[in-house]
């Protein structure tokens, strides 16, 4: 058997010990071998996501025994560890980079963590299914460059993501079907260019979502069929140059969507066949320059739709001129 082989067994054993001592040596041993055999950097990358991957359960809240306090604590160690390993060999400063590979957390439980600065230039980063509860998982001003970012059915459960001032570029971002059940994301100052990135069918349930001053360039954020019960949606100061925002079939319940002070250049700004029910939407000193609205089949049943103050240059027929003529009960338009 060759070294690595040797060593690679060694240090998966170690992750299945009982002291968090030894699971963390494993850890370490993994990383070295990733940096040590760049043909193998894979394999030990699928190890240390896959301990991710394994059972994490907290133990209960009511009065565990301390043998139990103490073991979840050490495998949170273990956890964090893993994820700080993992992000301080995809920032700029990193002795050796594992940027171009593939990262699978599908199904894995969270409590937070951080990939902050991290850069995920091409490969697939998947956490199908995972589950986020509790704590902060922290992606602010991370860059993900031709990369696939998969959420696909997701839960967050009192749980916050944060992408403040992360960069997408030419790879899709995946929040299909995803959970979102208190807590928060954001995506503040954040920049899509050049891909679709998929909201679809996702559910916000008294979640707070921030877009503030986020930038879409030539891009697409999809929205159709998602459902926002409750809390809030922030895209004040957001920036649309030529792409596409999509509620198309979207259903605000209780929710309030503020657009306010956002800059549309081009692009469609899409509501076909969303339902407001009870729901309101803010325009507020919004600027829309050569942009197509559409309210297409949209059902307004105790919502509002609020354009005071916002400003339209080129046709006033942003809007259609169906709706700019004969504007639905609940849709608010800026004086002609």
């Amino acid at each position: 058997m060759r070294a690595f082989d040797r060593r690679f067994a060694r240090a998966t054993r170690r992750l299945e010990h009982a002291e968090t001592a030894v699971r963390l040596a494993g850890v370490h041993a993994l990383a070295g071998l990733a940096d040590e055999w760049q043909d193998e950097r894979q394999a030990c990358i699928d190890a240390l996501c896959a301990y991710l991957r394994a059972p994490y359960e907290p133990p209960p809240d009511a009065g565990p025994p301390a043998a139990e306090q103490l073991a979840f604590g050490g495998s949170q160690e273990v956890h964090h560890t893993i994820i700080s390993i993992i992000t301080a060999h995809l920032r700029d400063n990193a002795r050796v980079s594992w940027r171009g590979h593939d990262f699978n957390f599908t199904g894995a439980r969270f409590d937070g963590g951080d990939f902050s600065g991290a850069v995920f230039s091409g490969g697939i980063v998947d956490f199908r299914d995972a589950v986020f509860s509790g704590g902060t998982l922290d992606f602010s001003g991370a860059v993900f460059s031709g990369a696939t970012v998969d959420f696909t059915g997701a839960v967050f459960s009192g749980a916050a993501i944060d992408f403040t001032g992360a960069t997408f570029s030419g790879g899709p971002l995946h929040f299909v079907s995803a959970v979102f059940s208190g807590g928060a994301v954001h995506f503040g100052d954040a920049t899509f260019s050049g891909a679709t990135h998929y909201f679809i069918g996702a559910e916000f349930s008294g979640a707070a979502i921030d877009f503030t001053g986020v930038t879409c360039s030539g891009g697409a954020l999809d929205f159709a069929g998602a459902v926002f019960s409750g809390g809030a949606v922030h895209f004040t100061g957001a920036a649309l140059s030529g792409g596409v925002i999509g509620f198309n079939g979207a259903e605000f319940s209780g929710t309030t969507a503020h657009f306010n002070d956002a800059t549309f250049s081009g692009g469609t700004l899409d509501f076909t066949d969303a339902i407001l029910s009870g729901g309101s939407l803010y325009f507020t000193d919004a600027k829309f320059s050569g942009t197509t609205v559409v309210f297409t089949g949209t059902t307004f049943s105790g919502g509002t739709v609020d354009f005071s103050d916002a400003t339209f240059s080129g046709r006033r027929g942003g809007l259609g001129k169906d709706i700019a003529a004969d504007p639905p009960a609940g849709l608010l338009l800026p004086p002609a």
